[in-house]
């Protein structure tokens, strides 16, 4: 029976090399930070284009991100590592910190692979001195003119990098990693795979051009490619330029066939099509939907 430190690396060693990758790929900058309060049973839409995070500063409240739905009370933390639409609906009164980020200039695939939301209850137990940062970072929705000093837009969104380090690494500590996320950020043959599709969306990716990129036979990255991200390389490949063609629907108000040109689809007809089987709406028709008014924080 082989025991867990098998070739001197233990499970530990493997945790923390995707840790560092994750974090390390972390190159956010800050966009806004606001405190919000709701009264009980308010309920409060808003649209992340980059990736952001909420403070649970008293009350308790329901959270909906797409088909994730949690409670949460006072000193609990929510990661979003992507621009999703979150939902906050208030059991009691209640009241937050909202902090968002500018969408990410490039696609770090450590980075991509943590999951859309993340939990870290009792955050305020776990990392005091984090949430003394994040309430001197309540500026209100102005940010920007809460800058006084050369520098603060940097420093703070360093400071607000900081604090989803620390999230992050929390929730790997308190065991919510899955052992597939571990495995496809530290697996090297998948990083130089996954690093070369995210840097090209546009190349038509085979299974055979990637595993070629990967050092790999067809086979063995097919079959180690789904064992650590639970599908294969062309739903991968597929569900990667869907969340790329949302940001340039959303973010660029790119036409769709300026999408589907840069995402590597040979015609308008032919993205739409994947487009509508992946997210369930035609381009045009999801972007009415994801663009229509949503209630702003208080």
């Amino acid at each position: 029976m082989l025991n867990a430190n098998v070739h001197g690396i233990s499970d530990r060693d493997h945790v923390g090399d995707a840790l560092d990758r994750a974090l390390g790929a972390l190159e956010w900058d800050l966009q806004a930070s606001r405190r919000s309060t709701l009264a009980a049973h308010e309920q409060l839409d808003t649209i992340g284009e980059g990736p952001g995070f909420l403070y649970i500063l008293n009350g308790m409240a329901e959270i909906r991100t797409g088909a994730m739905s949690t409670d949460v009370a006072e000193g609990d933390f929510l990661l979003f590592s992507h621009g999703i639409r979150r939902q906050i609906r208030a059991r009691t009164d209640i009241e937050l910190i909202n902090v968002t980020f500018a969408p990410p200039a490039r696609k770090r695939p450590a980075v991509e692979t943590l999951p859309d939301a993340m939990v870290v209850r009792q955050f305020d137990e776990r990392e005091p001195a984090m949430v003394g940062l994040i309430e001197s970072m309540a500026c209100g929705p102005a940010l920007a003119s809460k800058f006084t000093r050369a520098g603060d837009g940097v420093i703070c969104s360093r400071i607000a990098v900081t604090i989803v380090s620390a999230a992050v690494r929390a929730w790997s500590e308190l065991g919510c990693a899955p052992e597939r996320w571990r495995q496809r950020v530290i697996d090297p043959h998948l990083v130089h795979a996954l690093d070369a599709l995210h840097a090209d969306l546009r190349r038509p990716w085979t299974v055979e051009s990637l595993a070629r990129v990967a050092a790999m036979s067809r086979s063995g990255f097919a079959e180690r490619f789904r064992a650590a991200m639970g599908q294969s390389p062309a739903a991968y490949l597929t569900a990667v330029r869907m969340d790329a063609a949302a940001d340039l629907l959303i973010r660029e108000h790119a036409s769709v066939a300026e999408v589907a040109r840069r995402l590597g689809y040979e015609s308008e007809a032919g993205f739409s099509r994947a487009f509508r089987r992946h997210i369930g709406s035609t381009p045009s028709r999801w972007r009415l939907g994801v663009a229509a008014p949503v209630q702003t924080a208080v």
